[in-house]
């Protein structure tokens, strides 16, 4: 092959190879939009969660964990709502106590999102 080929050739997978990472970038980005709504959500139900343990003592022995429904803060004045876009969604917070600390893994669902390992026996 002479050179003028090769640069042809170099320029294609070049422009391919830049194409192909906008889209990816683009994807990415539409992905990121859509979903940070239903992360703000979980996150308000965590800091529900948080406020609702502390003023309840509601606190898990060692090794074990408590499971609180947004059906529980809602009766209890706990929460106002879990709504996006006019939309209630379902949800249920896992309070972990691992000797030292407590964390909390929030998990929602709604018509459009589900997050990732949600248990629909456990809302």
């Amino acid at each position: 092959m002479d050179l003028k080929k090769m640069r042809m050739i170099s320029y294609v997978w070049g422009f391919l190879l830049f194409l192909l990472v906008a889209g990816l970038t683009a994807i990415g980005f539409i992905y990121k939009n859509k979903t940070e709504k239903y992360v703000k959500l979980e996150n308000k139900l965590e800091e529900n969660i948080k406020a609702y343990v502390d003023e309840k003592f509601i606190y898990p022995e060692d090794g074990k964990n408590v499971k609180i429904t947004y059906q529980e803060l809602k009766s209890n004045d706990a929460i106002d709502n879990l709504n996006i876009d006019d939309e209630e969604c379902d949800g249920y917070g896992i309070v972990l106590h691992d000797g030292s600390t407590f964390k909390y893994q929030t998990y929602i669902k709604c018509n459009d999102y589900k997050t990732k390992n949600y248990d629909k026996n456990l809302s």
